[in-house]
């Protein structure tokens, strides 16, 4: 509970402070700033991929490892982003402002882009370790995920959150998301032949790597804890797939594949995709499965027991 706190805080401290400068700017000039969100979206993309560039130096056993991961990763995506479409009503849509221009063309362009950034930082962290480099120097993913929230506080000033979001498909998707993530790890380890529970365990961390890994780690050995941190990341990159191509005409399955990352390092590209409409949701969502991942990780290892 303290950690979700600690996690909390920071996020709606620079959406605040946001909204305070938005007050206090001329609509101009906030209009000027809001600009910014999308190069600073690319920009976190950027850090992300070169995050993971340096995850991928630390990992023995890197082929094997890469697909368990991949394949987890794959399996909870698509049984998350299914069950949602399945179970929720219908009846949403992004905002006109959000979907008015995601042609085909205009989604794979993004979608290019995106992936081009990611591809970036992954390929300068590979360039610096192997020329034995400082890998130091880049400034943190929360650096920019903090930039961007303060950018997003100014956005809503002119465009506030709807209180619609307190309904019941906001409260179950969560609901939701565990159970269908839980389902799609057990399917893929039935199908790799692999223990049910290291299903479960795999399935379990929501997107939070740095949780997931250690935990997993401490229980399990190193093996399973890299495999652990390496889905959740996975996950985090699919789910950003997924709103490129999908976030527009659906948004909370696309916010819900996003797990506990929908609070934080999602939630940028999260809004500029469905636009303000689904904030509130996607921190709804983000914060209860960051709230149940520790529990639910916890319980799943003492199966092994």
């Amino acid at each position: 509970m303290k950690d979700l706190l600690f996690s909390l805080l920071p996020i709606c401290l620079y959406l605040v402070l946001g909204l305070l400068i938005g007050k206090i700017l001329p609509a101009t000039q906030s209009a000027r700033l809001t600009r910014l969100i999308t190069p600073f979206v690319w920009l976190l993309l950027f850090a992300i991929g070169y995050k993971f560039g340096l995850q991928l130096e630390n990992l023995q056993n890197v082929t094997q490892i890469l697909g368990i991961a991949m394949a987890y990763a794959l399996g909870t995506t698509v049984f998350s982003f299914v069950g949602l479409w399945l179970l929720l009503p219908k009846n949403e849509k992004g905002t006109t402002e959000a979907t008015s221009d995601f042609g085909i063309w205009h989604v794979i362009r993004e979608c290019g882009i995106a992936f081009a950034f990611l591809l970036a930082g992954i390929g300068l962290a590979k360039l610096l370790l192997m020329a034995h480099m400082n890998t130091e120097w880049l400034p943190s993913v929360e650096t920019f995920l903090y930039i961007l929230l303060v950018l997003i506080g100014i956005d809503l000033v002119n465009a506030p959150i709807s209180l619609k979001f307190l309904q019941f498909r906001t409260i179950a998707t969560p609901v939701v998301v565990i159970l269908f993530s839980l389902l799609g790890g057990t399917a893929v380890a039935w199908l790799m032949d692999m223990d049910i529970r290291n299903g479960l365990v795999l399935s379990a961390g929501f997107g939070w790597f740095s949780l997931s890994g250690v935990l997993v780690t401490a229980n399990l050995g190193e093996f399973y804890g890299a495999a652990s941190l390496m889905t959740d990341l996975f996950r985090e990159l699919l789910s950003i797939v997924v709103l490129f191509f999908l976030g527009a005409r659906h948004p909370v399955p696309a916010i819900g594949t996003s797990g506990a990352t929908a609070m934080d390092t999602t939630l940028p590209i999260i809004k500029k995709i469905t636009g303000n409409h689904y904030i509130a949701t996607a921190i709804f969502c983000g914060a209860v499965l960051s709230l149940v991942a520790p529990f639910l990780l916890t319980w799943l290892l003492t199966l092994f027991n």
